[in-house]
């Protein structure tokens, strides 16, 4: 991962044309210099459409495309969008935090509108935009047609290995690579602990780096189950920042004498542990060399940022890198950060030719980053009636995000403690949003059945938001909430101004349990491809079944067989249904849905067996 001071400089910044010509393609482009900041462009009969941002399966290419051609007044089909790509795009910032709806949507309808010559058309005459429009790639996309980041070659490139070490943390003692420098037409690489083999094919390559003899000195992975307690001993308290988009510190009134003063308080703690992306393609990159400038293919969510972390890590400009980000099979947060490109560049530097870097499943699991691990404490004080009166919520080492509680209590403390984390870790689809709805949530329902309260009733009476109160409400009809003998649990959000609530009914599987049904309810706003954002809904829920039931990534995971991902088997009837406001401004759909998945099953499993699970995943 980059450094934080290169991240930072990355933010202060400005805020691809897919290839139709088949499995093998030509990739070789110029490098033109810096980003543009031209947005659109009438090339012959269409519009060209020009964003930093990349489609990875979530329907953003159609959705700029359905906005474009609302303002201009045109079919979707008029207008081709140009995505990804340094040298002929703006920078939009990374494709993630769900912002593509809320700040580039709004960016091209302004320019498109411009183009057209007036304003911005208003919801009420929409004829494009709040239509549920195909996926402009979905015919290529069931069909196999669709080319992706992973599917990219050059017939002249070489293939490229990487030798890693054995352990996740460990330096080189002593490298002999004599005997693959001699083989012909091998290159090998050694730069401070990079160690690589270039080769016309990859079984050559994978030949010439069985030769090299490396030792490396080994760290000892620290055990996971001991994060917890050294977390909040050493954790580091947040300072307040309202700046940021996720503050670490959110008050109200004083959180601390109000709990000292409650009449009943309960204190829980709650577990997320290490999860991988596990996207269905494996990260991919080709690198060629044109002189001093560096034009790599690759499929990552943030090319921008890519290009700053390959400028930086190979000591030249940014403007001598080109990256060109094709679709990737599945990214979830997962591809932002350069890596493979670092790779790809370093190889091929030495070897004058392209080289082309395609990582096996294992190395995904072992040296991609995994979402952060968190523990999360929450302590509430109530009064005789079982009214919250205070509340102190601390989450150390997921993070910030879905911190502070959609519900009205008076004094309350919320809290990101940063700590050390021994693995590499990074961005997950909704960041810490799905390790603080999970606690807080579950901590509400304690609460309620502390106060023999129903859950659902128990949360609308803390609820002042009309939105969320809808949700809830209709949510609660629509399920008959909870039904006589059923075992049935509940949660609630305000995610990235969105409004969601799931319900979830648990049943008894022989000794195990299985989850019987779901239901979401959100109000996302004006939805401006409702179609699209079901999808989006129905996405998040079986990504989170994972999450809530099953995944758990550890240093020992090499494979799909070692890591339980959901299968079609797992997926219970999913309902939904979404409250469309044509009147409120759009919030960003892409990772709201899965926040609420692992609170909504554990609360319906209390209510099945009677035991509270405070750690995920449900079935460890």
């Amino acid at each position: 991962m980059a450094d934080a001071g290169l991240l930072r400089e990355y933010k202060r910044r400005e805020f691809l044309h897919l290839l139709n010509a088949g499995a093998t393609l030509t990739l070789a482009l110029p490098v033109q210099g810096a980003q543009t900041s031209t947005r659109i462009a009438r090339v012959g009969e269409v519009y060209e459409l020009y964003t930093g941002k990349i489609d990875m399966g979530q329907g953003l290419r159609t959705l700029l495309a359905q906005a474009a051609a609302e303002e201009l007044g045109v079919a979707v089909s008029a207008i081709r969008v140009i995505m990804g790509d340094t040298a002929r795009t703006p920078d939009d910032g990374g494709t993630w935090a769900s912002l593509t709806t809320p700040q580039t949507v709004p960016a091209v309808r302004e320019a498109a509108a411009r183009e057209r010559g007036g304003p911005p058309r208003p919801p009420a005459e929409w004829n494009v935009l709040g239509q549920s429009t195909p996926n402009t790639l979905g015919r290529d996309i069931v069909t196999g047609a669709q080319i992706y980041a992973g599917d990219l070659r050059r017939e002249d490139a070489l293939a490229g290995v990487i030798l890693r070490p054995a352990a996740l943390k460990a330096r080189f003692e002593s490298v002999n690579d004599e005997a693959a420098r001699k083989r012909p037409n091998v290159t090998v690489v050694r730069q401070g602990d990079f160690l690589g083999v270039a080769a016309p094919t990859l079984r050559e390559a994978r030949a010439a780096a069985r030769l090299i003899q490396a030792e490396w000195r080994p760290e000892p992975d620290p055990p996971i189950d001991q994060l917890a307690a050294e977390w909040e001993k050493s954790g580091v308290a947040p300072v307040e920042d309202l700046q940021t988009r996720y503050p670490p510190l959110v008050r109200r009134g004083d959180a601390e004498n109000a709990l000292k003063s409650a009449k009943n308080v309960q204190k829980t703690s709650f577990w997320l542990p290490f999860v991988a992306h596990t996207a269905l393609e494996t990260r991919s990159a080709i690198a060629e060399w044109q002189g001093d400038r560096l034009t790599v293919h690759c499929g990552k969510q943030a090319p921008f940022l890519v290009r700053a972390e390959v400028a930086k890590a190979l000591g030249i400009a940014e403007e001598q890198v080109h990256i060109v980000s094709h679709m990737p099979g599945g990214g979830f947060g997962g591809k932002q950060r350069a890596d493979v490109e670092i790779e790809a560049a370093r190889l091929a530097r030495a070897a004058g030719r392209a080289v082309r870097v395609h990582w096996s499943r294992e190395e995904e699991f072992r040296w991609a980053y995994a979402r952060p691990a968190g523990l999360m404490v929450v302590e509430s004080g109530a009064d005789e009636k079982g009214r919250i009166t205070a509340w102190r919520h601390r989450v150390y080492n997921a993070g910030a995000p879905g911190l502070p509680p959609p519900y009205a209590i008076e004094h309350q403390s919320n809290e990101a403690w940063r700590t050390r984390a021994p693995y590499r870790q990074g961005s997950y689809r909704s960041l810490a949003s799905v390790a603080n709805n999970f606690a807080r949530e579950c901590h509400m329902d304690e609460r309620a059945a502390e106060f023999k309260r129903d859950p659902l009733e128990y949360r609308l009476a803390h609820i002042e938001d009309t939105r969320l109160r809808e949700v809830l409400e209709r949510g609660a009809a629509r399920f008959k909430w909870p039904g006589p003998g059923k075992a049935c649990g509940v949660a609630c959000t305000i995610e990235k101004d969105g409004r969601l609530a799931i319900f979830a009914e648990a049943a008894r599987d022989g000794a195990r349990f299985r989850v019987k049904r779901l239901l979401m309810v959100a109000d996302f706003g004006a939805a401006l491809n409702p179609g699209n954002l079901k999808n989006q809904m129905m996405g998040g829920m079986i990504q989170g079944l994972g999450g809530a039931l099953f995944e758990e990534w550890t240093p020992a995971t090499r494979s799909l067989r070692q890591y339980r991902v959901p299968r079609f088997s797992d997926v219970p009837p999913i309902d939904l249904e979404l409250i469309d406001r044509r009147e409120i401004a759009s919030a960003g759909a892409g990772e709201a849905p899965i926040v609420l998945v692992a609170p909504a099953i554990a609360n319906a499993l209390f209510a099945l067996t009677g035991e509270r699970k405070r750690a995920l995943p449900l079935t460890r």
